[in-house]
């Protein structure tokens, strides 16, 4: 009889294996989110038929609140072969499960792309400038009127309300915000326009948005596809020397993609702003949202026994300074950019935060400084609360929580400026985008081990102890 058997009179216990259990609310998690993911569907296409400019601004913010998520997974798994770590091997398989996402994701942002002519007002310019009729003053002077419905309302600054009362109120002159179209702010604002069709036109549009869905499939097969290969080949330093290899390279296309799929899609909604720090503010957005979506699960694992003892408080304790030091990050970036734009106070950059603080979106804003960053500061400042798994897990949800907040507080307001409103197409686009994305999460994580069984630095990770 062996030593395992006289010490404990019976069987040695069972060597974990690291998988998804057989039955029980994980095994049955990927029916759930494809239950939810074709309901959000069927209900979308009703929101599309019935009113397609809220549907366009429902899906371009289902689609960028998911896409957060899958990018700062990728952005975790770039990390830990960027640096050799060894501390985080037992996590990075689930990060890597969230990270093969992208692929998906990439195909649910095509409806952004038939809906460009909903979303972007640089659209009409654009076409404008490509049925230009021979009668160019007029034709000009119609495009600009036509324009204004489109940006005047987003351009809501003191000085134009002004120009509007002095020129008869809303709609003497016509266009919706009330300025009549020969009105020189709007004037300058449809110059600034024209002067970026070059880069904001429908075929380079739809040409980027293409090589960031390729970029992001391509980053996220290779790096899952040789870590689930380990598995097998246990040991192979090789698949793991290629991997480390290629994380520098890959890390300059994540940001780049990253930075400019931002800039396309969400800073052009309002094609007269512009601000260089916008990506990286998309990025701590990711990386924030990824890691307390990591913890969750994490934690959601653990508990139902599938990772034995390979994900300990250790783990849970380093991945919760991670989510409190980008959570400051996230705080720093989003002040920086606020501050410097207050400071200027020049009305072209201030228009970003005037129709967020208008209405209802005032009160939003202020609830979102304090949901977003006041109470989860004070939450997870403590060593003590990152050890309590369970807290640790609020305030991961807390985060998750305010994270679709902050995507609706970016998106939304040009639906109707001025005019806060949640329908009813939102949460359809979010359950549809969500729940097709989670699908493909959990269908991986039932084929596949919980952890990289077959890395060299398993077991340092296993063994981790945090001073």
């Amino acid at each position: 009889m062996s030593a395992a058997k006289k010490k404990t009179g019976g069987e040695p216990p069972a060597k974990p294996t690291y998988r998804l259990p057989r039955e029980g609310a994980w095994a049955n998690a990927w029916k759930l989110s494809a239950a939810l993911g074709g309901l959000g569907l069927v209900a979308s296409i009703v929101g599309w038929t019935s009113d397609p400019h809220r549907f366009a601004f429902s899906w371009l913010f289902a689609v960028m609140t998911f896409l957060a998520i899958a990018l700062g997974s990728l952005f975790f798994v770039l990390g830990q072969h960027l640096t050799g770590a060894g501390w985080g091997v037992s996590l990075r398989r689930t990060a890597e499960f969230f990270m093969m996402g992208l692929p998906v994701m990439a195909i649910l942002a095509l409806p952004i792309l038939a809906q460009m002519d909903e979303l972007y007002p640089w659209m009409e310019y654009w076409r404008e400038s490509q049925h230009a009729a021979p009668h160019g003053d007029e034709h000009g002077a119609h495009g600009e009127e036509h324009g204004e419905s489109l940006i005047g309302a987003s351009v809501a600054s003191a000085q134009e309300h002004g120009h509007a009362e002095a020129e008869g109120g809303h709609g003497e002159a016509g266009g919706h915000g009330g300025v009549a179209h020969h009105d020189p702010h709007h004037a300058a604002h449809a110059d600034v326009i024209r002067s970026k069709l070059a880069y904001l036109n429908q075929p380079f549009f739809i040409g980027r948005a293409i090589f960031y869905g390729i970029v992001w499939a391509l980053l996220a097969f290779f790096f899952f596809s040789r870590s689930t290969k380990q598995d097998t080949a246990k040991g192979d330093l090789t698949l793991t020397q290629r991997m480390e290899s290629l994380a520098p390279a890959a890390t300059f296309a994540f940001g780049l993609t990253l930075t400019f799929a931002a800039f396309d899609w969400m800073m052009s909604l309002e094609p007269t702003w512009f601000s260089t720090i916008f990506g990286v503010q998309y990025f701590a957005v990711s990386v924030v949202s990824s890691l307390a979506t990591l913890v969750l699960t994490l934690y959601g694992l653990k508990q139902s026994g599938a990772f034995g003892d390979a994900v300990t408080t250790e783990h849970f304790h380093d991945v919760g300074k991670l989510l409190f030091g980008f959570l400051v990050f996230w705080a720093y970036i989003s002040f920086s950019q606020y501050m410097l734009i207050w400071y200027a106070s020049i009305p072209e950059e201030t228009t970003y935060y005037h129709i967020r603080w208008e209405g209802g979106w005032r009160t939003f804003s202020l609830v979102m400084c304090v949901a977003h960053f006041i109470v989860p500061f004070f939450l997870l400042m403590s060593r003590n609360i990152k050890r309590r798994t369970p807290i640790l897990a609020f305030g991961a949800a807390w985060l998750l929580v305010t994270h679709v907040v902050e995507i609706f507080w970016l998106v939304m307001p040009y639906v109707s400026p001025g005019e806060l409103s949640v329908h009813w197409v939102d949460l359809a686009a979010l359950f549809a985008v969500g729940g097709i994305y989670l699908t493909v999460v959990f269908l991986l994580m039932g084929r596949h081990p919980l952890i990289p069984v077959g890395d060299p630095r398993l077991e340092r990770s296993i063994h981790l102890e945090v001073h």
